[in-house]
């Protein structure tokens, strides 16, 4: 019997760490803002995974806001907003410079997007990695957890509601956990995808 209960208690502590492992690496991530060292910020990034997080939400609320989704069903929304992720490609790229990434870890705010020669204001404040754990470290602690094997999701109360609510993803990279994914407040969404449509050329008649 003690063999099993042995048994079962390194089973549960490696349970344990491997939970852990996300969490430190994500307070890994905010001490590298902390130092201000961009490149060592942008190793901790996956931005290939973090575009593609930002630009599936923004295509879906781009149908939204412009109305082209309302006639779709499930099956129809999922495939046009595959198609209207390309419109905001250009927008996630220029939002996701080094530069603006380095911003958004350490003082949770990015000013402005060149989009196209037009320059888009981002309003709102995004999760500001620098003090994200120092403030909510409990609900990080007790609410996160794993979406998929490598993919670990850790929830942000922004202090103003239930629109102010992120989810930060922590994407299994080799051996090192990566910020992969940001669950963004639908208002703050709807924000970029209007900026994004009030830049496109009228419809034709």
């Amino acid at each position: 019997m003690r063999r099993w209960w042995v048994i079962v208690g390194i089973v549960v502590a490696l349970g344990v760490a491997y939970w852990a492992w996300p969490l430190l690496g994500a307070v890994q991530l905010a001490r590298t803002a902390r130092s201000g060292d961009a490149a060592q910020v942008i190793d901790r990034v996956d931005l290939d995974a973090l575009r593609r997080s930002l630009a599936r939400q923004i295509a879906t609320a781009y149908l939204d806001v412009s109305g082209k989704g309302k006639k779709m069903g499930s099956f129809g929304r999922s495939v046009a907003g595959a198609a209207v992720t390309t419109v905001a490609d250009p927008y996630v790229a220029q939002l996701l410079t080094p530069e603006n990434v380095m911003a958004l870890l350490s003082k949770g705010r990015v000013n402005e997007v060149n989009l196209g020669g037009r320059v888009v204001a981002v309003k709102g404040d995004l999760p500001d990695f620098s003090t994200l754990l120092d403030n909510h470290l409990l609900s990080a602690v007790t609410g996160s957890y794993f979406d998929q094997l490598k993919d670990f999701v850790i929830p942000v109360d922004g202090g103003h509601g239930e629109d102010d609510q992120y989810g930060v993803h922590m994407h299994l990279v080799g051996l090192t956990w990566k910020l992969g994914g940001l669950d963004l407040p639908s208002p703050l969404v709807e924000e970029m995808a209007r900026s994004i449509l009030a830049g496109e050329p009228p419809s034709a008649p």
